[in-house]
């Protein structure tokens, strides 16, 4: 882990000059620290207020970093006056000045889910449905998108869905990650990851790869994962990472994809345990009709 900090208001500036300036297209910092210890100045006070997000976006400066196009912010912290102010979703209102990235990494520390020695962030109705509306006006080029390990609790678990959805129509990923992700209803604590990932099957047009690596299911959220895959997916071919996701979910999810005949599932194996899922075009059925009819005939 790497620390960085910054005890001046003109420190931010500089470091953002430095990042207009640079060639550099691959930007890694991941699982870096930047501490913010200002106790002079307008800065002083933040990290003593509970919006201290929106007050730290009032303050930066603009810039434009287009020559950026992939930026690796997985486990990234920012710590303001000893208070940890910005990870994960809450990143990304402080990103717009990428405005050509194609790969973007904002996964929380694995640690985070599970640990009772760290400071999880849940991530609310508000903030999931902020992240997504701001990522749907700003980065609509973005194409690989990682998410792992967020906790997300949700209350009112149709509305905010509904209105990622709507969200995620305008977006141009073609690449979702989603290890370890943790979704629960706030109220009756019931898992509810089968339908974060529902809504991302049906309104992402461009989904080609999906990776769901260690995010639980049951046999029965399995076989709604899809058959919502089986109907509604937009694409013709989805790679799936599915490794941990238990036995008996996959089965289930491979004998509801199955169902009907309408797609074809190969096992591709890997290290991820990858499945390929292939929707069958009508032509392509007729042509294994005919194949076999002709097999019969011989």
């Amino acid at each position: 882990i790497s620390f960085f900090m910054f005890k001046e208001e003109g420190s931010l500036p500089v470091f953002l000059a430095f990042l207009q300036s640079t060639s550099v297209r691959d930007l890694v910092l991941a699982n870096c620290r930047l501490h913010m210890a200002i106790h002079d100045g307008r800065l002083s006070r933040l990290g003593r207020h509970d919006d201290s997000v929106a007050e730290l976006l009032t303050f930066l400066p603009h810039f434009s970093c287009p020559g950026i196009v992939f930026l690796r912010l997985g486990g990234f912290q920012v710590t303001v006056n000893e208070r940890v102010a910005l990870r994960g979703p809450h990143l990304l209102p402080f990103l717009g000045g990428f405005s050509h990235l194609s790969d973007l990494d904002l996964s929380l520390e694995k640690t985070c889910v599970g640990n009772t020695n760290s400071n999880p962030l849940i991530i609310d109705d508000k903030t999931l449905v902020t992240f997504f509306q701001t990522l749907s006006m700003n980065f609509r080029t973005l194409q690989s998108l990682k998410v792992s390990y967020w906790r997300i609790s949700l209350e009112e678990c149709d509305k905010t869905l509904r209105t990622i959805g709507r969200c995620l129509k305008t977006c141009s990923l073609s690449y979702l990650k989603c290890n370890g992700l943790v979704v629960t209803d706030s109220i009756h604590r019931c898992s509810l990851e089968h339908l974060f990932l529902q809504t991302a099957v049906v309104n992402l047009s461009y989904l080609s790869w999906l990776s769901i690596v260690g995010v639980a299911l049951s046999p029965g959220q399995g076989a709604g994962l899809g058959k919502c895959i089986r109907e509604r997916f937009p694409g013709t071919l989805l790679e799936l990472s599915a490794k941990d996701v238990g036995t008996e979910a996959i089965k289930s999810l491979i004998s509801s994809l199955e169902e009907g005949g309408k797609i074809e599932v190969l096992y591709v194996g890997g290290p991820s345990c990858n499945l390929r899922i292939h929707r069958m075009l009508k032509n392509q059925k007729l042509r294994g009709k005919f194949r076999r009819f002709t097999s019969l005939k011989e």
